[in-house]
């Protein structure tokens, strides 16, 4: 014992030696051949690390990582926390006699008291092993070979001949082969990591693995790493020449189910120039050779074939050990085991002894914590298991709710939180939580039911790496039943009408989702919809994008719209609904003047068809305007490749739709698949045709009479199937399909009046997407007689002028509306992206007004000129003011379906 003065700090060292036989210290020693380990017990470290050093009587010098490869030691950890260091009996600092006996010593260092106090173990061990001709190792982070290297006795020569002289060899050069021969001398090769050892007798090299020097060789499919040496010996009159390699595998082992196969190549040419002869083949674990019957009680097996050895490991079985991982948060195990292969085989005269020690680990399989809910609703205590986990996993912390406490902190608290131990070497962990706790949420869903929720969050560390996982789990009890929210609904002419009832559910926590689309504000904006604290409504248009198109035909489309319900609080989905519908909607149009539209939705049949891709007959006709689930076409009947035939007196005009790519594209018939979808369109008109006008001729001789009697000014509203204003829809048309980008047409008139001092004039027009006109959201189109002031560009008057339909120009109103103002806000701005289908109803408040008196500011005013404004002598454009209800026409008209 010595004590040194370091500044004002005394450091006692304590040295204990010990021959480990003696278990001094719990340190364990045993002989495996040509191999020494010591067996440091956990307690020595006190969960520090140890710092072991080689000793001679020379020598104590520490054991990095390097050295130790260079001079033969290895050093480990098992699962218990147990250090393991083994020595090659020909390693750097070992002390041979005569290459039979050899004593290995080493020290041990821990620090208790940081640097007051420092105990030292010192422990040695002597073997005795007989040497063959040629002895290699392959430990798991070096290769060594021996071999003789003795000159071979000189017969005495008779009297007469030259006297015998024993040559006094030194070690001269060692050529290494990378494949490619390199010579170095002793000190540079050992300077670069390697180690040579020679005596009269034996030459020792060692290499640690992936050296530069070194290089892999397939040997019978298996990848071995190999180090091959000449080492010249040389007198001034003699040179000798000793060849040296060692080959160690790289792999040979794979995972079957729950076997480990093992294969060895027997003949491994790197090291024999001939065939030998195999003399005696062990197996054994982690060092130590197993007998055949400890073999068989512990299922090992050993088979030879013609090139290999194959040896059969279960896994799991004794010697190994499993191993918790963390990966990406998520518990892992694996199993290692350290199998060992001996061979002894002769070549010649020569015998060659060949130890492997081969560490196998399976491949990481997941091993997800077992939850065992042994909550008791009426003793209201969470009572839960968690398990299974091997030795190294220990819990650090649990989560309960947004409270993260230590394992300490919860046994503060009261909480019983208790670790359970298997004989099968696994552990659990128990937590009891009453409902009382204040980590225990508690949800109201109606008076007469609580449920009592606990989100935990686990946090485990594993040894002795401190990598770290987590498990999460949400206990829920719940002591009566619940109404859970349910939904339902049917179409009516060109729309769906969804109910959904919430039950005992807050509407606040629930999520719904139509379609792919979650409802929020801003979609509710773009529908018909009503709600209460019990129930909710939408109105969804059948071309809508939250409806997904299953067919269609020409005279329709078969829709269905997905409705799901999600509690947010438990992450449930509590109820899922789809409702299917035909919409007998005409989805092409033919006009008398030659033009063509057709509407085509997208199949949710064909995801990958861009409605964009889409062309006629002719690849340049491309649709007019499409969105990701619709494209709209217009063309002419003599454009785009349409075709015309005669039958008796119609003329019938035929396209069809393509795909741009050479595919067949769509087929919208119900009597072909899904993957012919076409469409052909086709219009009839007939070819011989005469139409009749109604005339009034006013005789010239004779004064005009008035009838006596009674009747009503009435006015109406029309949508005008083009801008010329010469056919428009009827009742019977509606809902009318018009897209987004579409101007539409709209002409207000008064019927049944021949008084030209009459004119018509428009107090208020604007837009809902129900029948209410008082509805909500509202899009005001025209505001007091003149263009919507915030939208100016949006609306635009057009004149009025005669023709064989219009004597009284005055007695009509005509305006054009772009029908992308009814956006999400207010009408103001395009925003494409916010764009949505919606079913819409245009209203208008009417005055009907005399046009000579002109002096009635009241009944009419001039707008400013604007550029929306188109101005004729034939049509003044009015603005009224100040009417009262009584004075003021209603007009409606829709539903106009905007895709």
């Amino acid at each position: 014992m010595g004590c040194f003065e370091i500044g004002a700090l005394w450091l006692m060292v304590t040295i204990i030696s010990v021959d480990a036989d003696t278990s001094a210290g719990g340190i364990q020693a045993e002989c495996l051949g040509n191999r020494v380990q010591f067996i440091l017990p956990s307690s020595l470290s006190a969960g520090g690390p140890l710092e072991v050093y080689a000793v001679n009587n020379t020598q104590t010098v520490l054991l990095t990582p390097h050295l130790a490869a260079q001079c033969g030691y290895t050093q480990k950890s098992d699962p218990w926390g147990n250090t393991i260091v083994s020595a090659s009996l020909k390693n750097c600092f070992a002390e041979i006699k005569g290459d039979q006996e050899f004593k290995v010593a080493i020290q041990v260092k821990l620090d208790e008291f940081s640097m007051l106090s420092e105990k030292v173990y010192e422990a040695f061990k002597s073997c005795s092993h007989t040497l063959v001709s040629r002895e290699i190792l392959c430990e798991t982070n070096f290769m060594e070979v021996s071999v003789r290297n003795a000159i071979p006795e000189i017969k005495k020569a008779p009297v007469k001949e030259w006297p015998a002289v024993i040559p006094n060899l030194q070690l001269w050069k060692i050529l290494l082969y990378t494949p490619e021969e390199k010579a170095f001398d002793k000190e540079t090769l050992q300077g670069m990591g390697y180690s040579v050892y020679s005596s009269p007798t034996r030459l020792v090299l060692r290499s640690p693995y992936n050296m530069a020097e070194t290089f892999v060789q397939n040997v019978d499919d298996v990848d071995m790493m190999v180090f091959k040496s000449v080492v010249l010996f040389r007198d001034r009159w003699m040179l000798a020449i000793v060849e040296s390699a060692a080959a160690c595998p790289t792999d040979g082992a794979s995972v079957v189910g729950e076997m480990i196969y093992w294969r060895f190549p027997l003949n491994i040419t790197p090291l024999v120039s001939s065939e030998v002869e195999i003399l005696e083949v062990h197996m054994g674990i982690n060092g130590r050779r197993l007998t055949p019957e400890e073999m068989s009680s512990l299922n090992f097996g050993m088979t030879f074939t013609e090139s290999h050895v194959v040896v059969e490991i279960p896994v799991g079985a004794p010697g190994g050990y499993y191993k918790s991982h963390a990966l990406e948060n998520h518990l892992h195990i694996s199993y290692s085991i350290e199998p060992m292969l001996e061979l002894l085989w002769k070549e010649g005269l020569d015998k060659t002894t060949y130890k492997v020690l081969f560490p196998i680990t399976t491949p990481l399989t997941p091993w997800p914590p077992q939850i065992i809910d042994n909550t008791q609703p009426k003793k209201k205590i969470f009572d839960i298991l968690l398990g299974y986990f091997l030795p190294d996993v220990e819990l650090l912390n649990i989560t309960f709710g947004s409270e993260l406490l230590t394992v300490s902190e919860i046994i503060i608290t009261g909480l019983v939180l208790q670790e359970q131990s298997f004989p099968n070497g696994t552990k659990a962990f128990n937590l009891q939580v009453p409902f009382s706790e204040p980590y225990v949420q508690v949800k109201m869903f109606r008076p007469d039911r609580r449920t009592y929720i606990l989100p935990l969050v686990f946090g485990f560390v594993i040894l002795p790496e401190h990598a770290s996982f987590s498990h999460s789990a949400v206990l829920e009890v719940s002591l009566n039943d619940t109404v859970l929210p349910n939904a339902g609904g049917s179409c009516i002419e060109d729309i769906f009408n969804i109910h959904i009832k919430y039950g005992s559910t807050p509407r606040s926590q629930l999520k719904i989702k139509l379609g792919q689309v979650e409802l929020n504000d801003n979609i509710l904006q773009q529908y018909e919809h009503h709600s209460n604290e019990t129930h909710f409504n939408i109105v969804v248009p059948f071309l809508a994008p939250l409806v997904a198109i299953e067919s269609v035909q020409l005279t329709g489309v078969m829709g269905r719209i997905d409705v799901e319900i999600y509690d947010t609080l438990n992450d449930l989905l509590v109820k899922d609904f789809s409702l299917a519908c035909p919409f007998f909607v005409k989805m092409s149009e033919c006009f008398s003047n030659g033009t063509i539209t057709v509407v085509l939705p997208k199949l949710e049949s064909l995801k990958r068809l861009a409605p964009g891709e889409l062309s006629l007959r002719d690849p340049a006709c491309k649709p007019l305007y499409n969105e990701d689930h619709f494209a709209y076409f217009r063309f002419d009947v003599t454009t785009c490749g349409t075709t015309r035939k005669f039958v008796e007196d119609t003329m019938i005009y035929e396209n069809e739709f393509t795909w741009k790519s050479d595919e067949p594209l769509l087929q919208i018939s119900e009597s072909h698949s899904e993957a012919e979808y076409r469409f052909t369109v086709s219009c009839i008109y007939t070819a011989n045709a005469t139409q009749s006008m109604i005339f009034h001729a006013v005789s010239q001789l004779r004064e005009p009479e008035a009838d006596v009697g009674k009747g009503e000014l009435t006015v109406s509203l029309r949508l005008s199937q083009d801008m010329v204003y010469r056919l428009f829809y009827h009742d019977g048309d509606y809902p009318v399909l018009k897209f987004l980008k579409q101007p539409l047409y709209f002409e207000v008139g008064m019927d049944h009046s021949r008084d030209s001092r009459l004119a018509v004039t428009l107090e208020n027009c604007w837009a809902t997407l129900t029948k209410d006109r008082e509805s909500k959201p509202r899009w005001d189109l025209i505001v007091d007689g003149c263009p919507n002031p915030k939208d100016p560009e949006q609306t635009v008057f057009h004149p009025v002028i005669e023709d064989d339909r219009v004597d009284i120009p005055d007695h009509f109103k005509r305006f054009e509306v772009k029908t992308f103002t009814f956006t999400e806000d207010d009408g103001s701005s395009e925003n494409e992206g916010d764009a949505m289908a919606r079913r819409v109803f245009v209203h208008c408040d009417v005055v009907i007004c005399h046009v000579e008196n002109i002096a009635d500011g009241r009944c009419y005013k001039q707008c400013a000129a604007t550029q929306n404004t188109i101005r004729s002598s034939s049509n003044r454009v009015l603005r009224s003011s100040s009417f009262s209800e009584e004075a003021l026409e209603h007009v409606s008209i829709g539903p106009i379906l905007l895709i």
